[in-house]
């Protein structure tokens, strides 16, 4: 008799689990519609009694916003301007003419005209200042509500009014939009024999294809290292990081996996195919601060596969998944709906994402993993490199000009004085002219201490401004200053030049000069130079041995 009572319990469990969850997810959608009715009671309340007639549009708007701040900081409710970027990635092109725009000291200019667009082929340049988006003043609008005017579809009219320095009145340019393909890597190029360098700032729709094209002319110049620039870069699409993976890491191993509380959000990407770069290459990738989503799924699936070495300052911690979800043509929701983890197993994204108080399924996440070559790392907020470089941060003389604007506008307001790049490295009196210029601006240059002495200044001369001894002393301390400043220009002026050349190779060779000029004293290049090229030392990073902090 007991067989048959066993079989007869089963069931009754089945049910007894079946029903519960039933009851569970009826009172938790229940909670929903409650909630949603008190929403809407509160909202006609406001709306039929406020003192003031209210926009609708206006206040749903900010409404929507105000529940989607209490989320995590990528949960956005997105209007039809505030769709480009996310648009940007998922289509790698957009409707406009084809520059890369600045805004310092709010004014708009050129940093560049991409090559095929239509303001290259009107002939705008870097350097160029863009005063009127047809006829609306640049001054009176923010950078996003001008760069948003200049876009626009493809065939539609546009007209921009610059101003160059060299000619006397504003030029008028009659642009006729297309369609603009972004591009992904910046730069790519062998920095010695035998080790090729990629810049990607993006992981677009285009960014697979772009990196493959790198990897392939680099490998054909006889790479035998390659460095990876992911820093300063935000991030991207997933499928482009997954892409990328599998032209560096052996064939079926795990790349990233994603959770969620969908069944569409529940995946786990694996190598397809034999990679684009032989496992004797080696790797290093750069990372700073700046480096976000994509980018640490990349540098940490590397790390995690013992594929190659990371090198630079901690990444930003971004480890959670969004999916976009349009509403109607002009407006869209984009949703976090996954967390992702990469090979060992970690969430890389800070723990402080969203207030626990509105959360009902709380997770615990692990903290300690290890590589597939056992080296153990740890979890929680952001990639630690293998190696960390110390930033050389700017001096004091160098960073209040830079504040200042001085160095891009001294390059921007000179460069027409030049015929090419090599112009400006000869010019043996460039930091005679600079410090002219200088010298001409209206904001005056802080040392730590100056402005505290500017107000003992004012204060002494509201008690007593007849004072001898007094304004004496005071005079002794002001002079010291001008020393120092003095003394500052001479200390720094390596520094100072290095920044110039930099602003000068930005606006006559565009983003790419820019770059190239950077490389030449960049000290995360230079560590992995020296750390890819001495076979010992890239090895011993690669062996298990103590804890990477995070």
């Amino acid at each position: 008799m007991k067989k048959p009572l066993f079989k007869l319990i089963i069931p009754l469990a089945v049910i007894t689990a079946i029903g519960s969850l039933a009851i569970t997810q009826s009172s938790f959608y229940r909670k929903i519609g409650q909630s949603q009715r008190l929403f809407n009671q509160v909202y006609n309340q406001i709306f039929s009694t406020y003192v003031d007639e209210l926009d609708p549009e206006a206040f749903t708007k900010a409404s929507i916003q105000g529940i989607t701040q209490n989320l995590d900081p990528y949960t956005v409710y997105m209007v039809e301007d505030e769709q480009h970027q996310v648009n940007l990635l998922r289509k790698g092109k957009y409707g406009g003419v084809g520059i890369q725009l600045g805004y310092r000291n709010r004014t708009m200019s050129v940093v560049a005209p991409m090559d095929g667009g239509p303001a290259k082929k009107a002939g705008i340049m870097s350097g160029d200042v863009i005063l009127k988006v047809d006829e609306s003043d640049v001054k009176k609008m923010t950078f996003n509500e001008a760069a948003s005017k200049i876009r626009g579809e493809k065939g539609t009219k546009v007209q921009l009014i610059v101003k160059r320095f060299g000619e006397d009145e504003p030029i008028i340019f009659n642009l006729i939009r297309s369609n603009i393909t972004v591009k992904d890597v910046t730069y790519s190029g062998m920095l010695s024999p035998s080790t090729g360098y990629i810049r990607l700032n993006r992981f677009s729709r285009n960014a697979p294809n772009e990196m493959h094209m790198a990897f392939k002319s680099l490998l054909d110049q006889n790479a035998q290292e390659m460095i990876i620039d992911f820093r300063d870069n935000p991030g991207g699409l997933l499928s482009s990081a997954v892409a990328i993976l599998d032209m560096i890491i052996k064939k079926d191993r795990p790349l990233v996996s994603t959770k969620g509380r969908t069944k569409d959000s529940n995946r786990t990407f694996y190598s397809r195919k034999k990679p684009l770069l032989p496992e004797n290459v080696k790797i290093a990738v750069l990372i700073n601060q700046g480096s976000a989503s994509a980018s640490e799924i990349v540098a940490g699936a590397i790390q995690d596969l013992d594929r190659g070495i990371v090198l630079g300052q901690k990444s930003f911690g971004k480890g959670l998944v969004q999916t976009q979800y349009p509403i109607d043509e002009n407006r869209s929701v984009k949703v976090t709906t996954a967390r992702y983890y990469i090979p060992s197993g970690r969430f890389i994204q800070k723990r402080d994402y969203i207030d626990e108080k509105f959360i009902l399924n709380k997770t615990e996440e692990d903290s300690l993993f290890t590589t597939l070559g056992g080296r153990r790392v740890l979890g929680n907020g952001g990639i630690t490199p293998d190696s960390t470089i110390i930033l050389e941060l700017m001096q004091s003389l160098s960073s209040q000009y830079w504040r200042n604007g001085y160095f891009y506008s001294f390059a921007q307001r000179n460069k027409h004085h030049y015929n090419s790049f090599s112009d400006v490295e000869n010019d043996t009196a460039i930091m005679d002219k600079f410090q002219a210029f200088v010298k001409e601006q209206d904001n005056e240059i802080q040392l730590p201490g100056k402005k505290e002495l500017r107000t003992v200044q004012e204060k002494i001369t509201e008690l007593d401004s007849t004072n001898v001894e007094v304004k004496d002393a005071l005079q002794v301390i002001s002079n010291f200053y001008t020393h120092q400043e003095n003394d500052h220009l001479v200390s720094e002026s390596d520094d100072i030049r290095q920044v110039l050349l930099l602003e000068f190779a930005g606006l006559m060779n565009g983003p790419e000069g820019r770059l190239k000029q950077a490389l030449k004293d960049d000290s995360s290049v230079r560590s992995a130079l020296y750390i890819l090229e001495n076979k010992l030392v890239y090895d011993t990073t690669l062996l298990p041995t103590e804890i990477i902090e995070n």
